[in-house]
């Protein structure tokens, strides 16, 4: 760790020790374990030996991997200088280890920062509120990796209830290769959540991407060309077609599609994504999303038939970010720890005021547009912290209600309200002066015949047609 010899005794009083000490490198790597780590992580520690260790986010699901990101610094330390958190590392072969008090120290600065942590009987909770945030945040990142290591997806992050459905529609999808059929807005991350499926159900199986709103039969066939070849030839192989946009591939590709998938039945597995539509059906009066498929009106949610038959085997319905506002930000935490460990920035937290701006936001175009705005602040925040001026213009600067008291104050012309009080003015004037014009410009301070021009310019107004807007 230090050049010279002068660490060596040191480092022989940490072996000789009963003490958890590890130490992280400047790059974020484990150098240094003692052999209590390995007492208490019920492990040889040195196979953690030049493993990321980067808050909440390891290179890959191997388990020594997810344990050495769980033995990272929390947030605020290389501001502080210390910080304290509570860690509970996974268990390699089932055995958990116990959760311990951990004190994080930062030694140097810049890129000879050093972090030495011990694991000791320690409370060093910080007096600041944002901190305190920031750290539960990362405690609660931290429980949902161990919990779902082998299907953690960032957008199936949280507590609310839509959130639990999702990562357990997720898991049963992930256990077993079947067709599934994904609900969902766009932008809500339907392909990620169904590749992530693929990926655990059918480790190594070829998958074929469509775009079902640009198919018609022929161009199907061409795209499922090859996989088609290679059914017909080898009765051992499978295949899945992942399409995306099934409600809005053309009714023609859907029957083509749907006589594959007959031909090749449990060969050629169908993962789909489909819009929002089925999310209203059938959705009970208090706000919760059913699942059940009641459909009577095949074109009126864009299906046919046969393809509801293979997609109903088992779907999963995927909520607007806007009815997840419990998650945001420990969606939006995942996804900068994601970044940051990809080295795409420093920031280490969002804070309150960034928070609290993710949370009343809308969200539009849902999870995509909050990865976007995640991409944005990381890479312009200079410090540890993501503030509210670091997130995009949109989302910074918006106010609850604004598009609602934009649409009851619509836009007027001023020259049209002038010219009709105007016109107003001058016939009561006529009226009272019982229709003597030279009388009316007499009360109305204006010459005869400039009353006779506005009563004239009035009347080719009213006569020629307006132009549309």
């Amino acid at each position: 760790m230090v050049s010279g010899t002068g660490i060596r005794p040191f480092v022989r009083l940490l072996d000789k020790s009963k003490a958890s000490v590890w130490a992280i490198s400047p790059g974020g790597k484990l150098i240094y374990l003692s052999p209590g780590c390995s007492q208490w992580l019920g492990f040889d520690s040195e196979l953690l030996l030049d493993r990321r260790s980067v808050a909440g986010a390891p290179i890959s699901n191997e388990k020594l991997d997810l344990i050495a990101a769980s033995l990272a610094a929390p947030s605020g330390l290389m501001r502080r200088g210390t910080a304290s958190l509570r860690i509970t590392p996974p268990g390699l072969e089932g055995q958990r280890p116990e959760t311990r008090e951990v004190r994080f120290i930062k030694i140097g600065s810049g890129n000879t920062t050093l972090v030495l942590a011990i694991a000791g009987d320690f409370d060093d909770r910080l007096p600041d509120p944002e901190l305190k945030d920031a750290i539960a945040i990362r405690q609660q990142l931290d429980s949902w990796r161990r919990h779902h290591a082998a299907t953690s997806i960032n957008i199936a992050a949280g507590t609310s209830k839509q959130a639990v459905r999702l990562r357990r529609r997720i898991h049963v999808a992930a256990s077993t290769r079947t067709d599934v059929g994904l609900f969902g807005p766009s932008g809500s991350g339907g392909d990620s959540i169904l590749m992530r499926i693929h990926e655990l159900s059918a480790p190594g199986e070829t998958v074929i991407n469509v775009d079902g709103p640009l198919m018609d039969s022929d161009l199907l066939d061409a795209t499922l060309m090859p996989a088609r070849h290679q059914l017909a030839e080898n009765k051992d192989a499978h295949i899945t077609a992942l399409v995306r946009g099934l409600d809005q591939m053309p009714f023609e590709a859907q029957q083509r599609l749907a006589g594959l998938l007959d031909t090749f039945s449990g060969r050629l597995r169908l993962l789909a994504s489909c819009g929002a539509q089925l999310i209203e059906l059938n959705a009970p009066t208090d706000d919760v999303i059913s699942e059940s498929l009641s459909l009577e009106d095949d074109r009126a949610i864009g299906l046919c038939s046969r393809l509801i038959d293979v997609i109903s085997s088992l779907t999963i319905v995927n909520p607007p970010l806007a009815l997840r506002v419990e998650d945001i930000p420990l969606i939006a935490t995942a996804m900068l720890d994601t970044r940051r460990a990809a080295g795409e920035g420093s920031a280490e937290r969002l804070n309150r005021a960034a928070l609290d701006a993710l949370v009343i936001y809308p969200w539009p175009h849902n999870c995509e547009e909050l990865e976007d705005a995640i991409r944005h602040s990381i890479r312009t925040a200079t410090g540890s912290v993501i503030a509210c001026e670091h997130l995009p213009l949109a989302i910074r600067s918006y106010q609850p209600g604004s598009i609602s008291k934009r649409a009851k104050h619509p836009k007027i012309s001023l020259d049209d309200a002038i010219q009709r009080y105007e016109l107003r003015l001058i016939n009561e004037t006529l009226e009272s002066a019982d229709g003597n014009r030279a009388e009316a410009a007499r009360r109305l301070g204006i010459s005869r015949a400039r009353l006779l021009r506005r009563l004239d310019d009035h009347s080719r107004s009213s006569s020629s047609p307006k132009e549309s807007d």
